[in-house]
């Protein structure tokens, strides 16, 4: 009889957890695939991120110029990313280290770009990386080495969310 106890608690363990896994379940969300959208039946933007994917890269159109590669992700109120980011604003500056502000000195801001438009959004629309890819002219030469932070805002008439990114140029 003794050697029954044991199991006793360690079967009545397995049927609870046996239990709550059936209640719980493993359905999606319904609203999966389908953007969240505001009282005006816009689609809501919760956040946007700057993907780690940006970079420096060489200008392939001119050999001694380079490019700042921007993938911006924008996500409606359901975490998904969306396909609509109304106007976008990108700065870059300088890193300014030991600092609670790491935005130095202002290299560049570019025009911002309006995608409120469905047609002009998907121009910049990466399906395959869910979000939207920028190539932007930059008019210097990246230090080896050096720090840089990119500033993204995207903005309507209601809202403004936005991004830092700190990265590093790396040959």
């Amino acid at each position: 009889m003794m050697s029954h106890m044991p199991k006793r608690p360690f079967i009545i363990f397995l049927c609870l957890t046996a239990v709550a896994l059936a209640l719980i379940g493993c359905q999606t969300p319904e609203s999966l695939g389908q953007p969240a959208v505001d009282g005006d039946g816009r689609v809501a933007i919760q956040r946007v991120r700057i993907s780690p994917l940006t970079e420096f890269i060489a200008d392939p159109e001119k050999s001694d110029a380079h490019q700042l590669k921007v993938l911006l992700e924008v996500f409606d109120m359901s975490g998904l990313p969306v396909l609509t980011a109304g106007t976008v604003r990108f700065e870059l500056y300088e890193f300014r280290p030991l600092s609670s502000d790491p935005r130095g000195r202002r290299l560049s801001i570019w025009p911002a770009l309006d995608l409120s438009n469905a047609a002009d959004a998907e121009k910049y629309w990466s399906q395959l990386l869910r979000g939207y890819e920028f190539h932007l002219p930059i008019d210097f030469i990246p230090d080896s080495g050096k720090k840089y932070v990119l500033e993204v805002t995207c903005f309507d008439e209601r809202m403004r969310r936005s991004d830092l990114f700190k990265f590093q140029y790396q040959p």
